[in-house]
């Protein structure tokens, strides 16, 4: 399939692994011009060499997406080393160390504040696409009454992503930006939370597998494919979907 992607320009927010890496690399595979951003500066560093070393054509910069100020002058900066902005993929969240109330804060502000704050930057330029498109990485804990304790802020708070990102998708049709989620379910990739629980929590791991209809966990890559082609022209009429890449973890009618 031809997705209709090249020349676009965008933008995705923790392109240095896992999730946000895969769809960082998979836009540049389908002609795109990428600026990206992760807290740890030593793992973009690496992922940006390696990009452009193959001729790719992508800008990147440590910033911490919930410091308001440094992440406004990077965006801007970005938009304006690409030359404009068509999508838009707000995917960067953080693991949350605090506890109590403090938990709950953190959690908003990962979560759900900087997606917001990051999207009143985007508009600006996606309004001046002729094909702008924001896709969303949420997760099935915003439907997930059985959570592990350590995702019960997390949960709320993508359900509450879901929620914005729907009401924009109707708010923006009038500007021919469309918006879109995707919903993993576990995924499992290099130093990530659940290579992790395979190593020291096995048990947890299996349980976490046998999830899937297809008793395995997600991978990156997996997730990349399906925001990459909700991003591009291919998916021209959808607008408002919640997609789930979750191996049919969720046993309900997805209507």
């Amino acid at each position: 399939m031809q997705l209709g992607l090249s020349n676009s320009k965008a933008i995705v927010t923790g392109g240095s692994r896992g999730i946000g890496h895969a769809i960082t690399n998979t836009l540049i595979q389908e002609g795109v011009s990428v600026a990206t951003c992760a807290r740890g500066k030593s793992a973009l560093d690496e992922a940006l060499a390696q990009w452009q070393e193959q001729g790719a054509t992508v800008t990147g910069q440590s910033v911490d997406v919930s410091d308001p100020d440094a992440y406004r002058t990077w965006f801007e900066s970005a938009v304006e080393q690409l030359g404009g902005l068509d999508v838009f993929v707000s995917n960067v969240t953080s693991m949350n160390e605090y506890q109590g109330e403090a938990r709950w804060k953190q959690a908003f502000e990962a979560d759900l504040l900087q997606h917001v704050r990051a999207t009143e930057l985007a508009l600006p330029h996606l309004k001046k696409s002729t094909s702008g498109s924001i896709v969303y990485i949420a997760s099935i804990a915003s439907i997930m009454s059985a959570n592990m304790p350590t995702e019960t802020e997390y949960g709320a708070m993508k359900a509450a992503l879901i929620s914005y990102a729907s009401q924009l998708a109707h708010t923006l049709g009038k500007d021919n930006i469309r918006v879109n989620i995707v919903s993993p379910g576990p995924i499992y990739h290099q130093n990530g939370f659940w290579q992790g629980i395979e190593k020291h929590k096995p048990d947890l791991f299996k349980r976490a597998q046998a999830v899937s209809v297809f008793n395995r966990l997600g991978t990156s890559q997996e997730v990349a494919n399906a925001a990459v082609f909700l991003a591009s022209p291919a998916a021209s009429n959808i607008t408002g979907a919640n997609l789930r890449v979750d191996g049919g973890a969720i046993k309900s009618v997805n209507f």
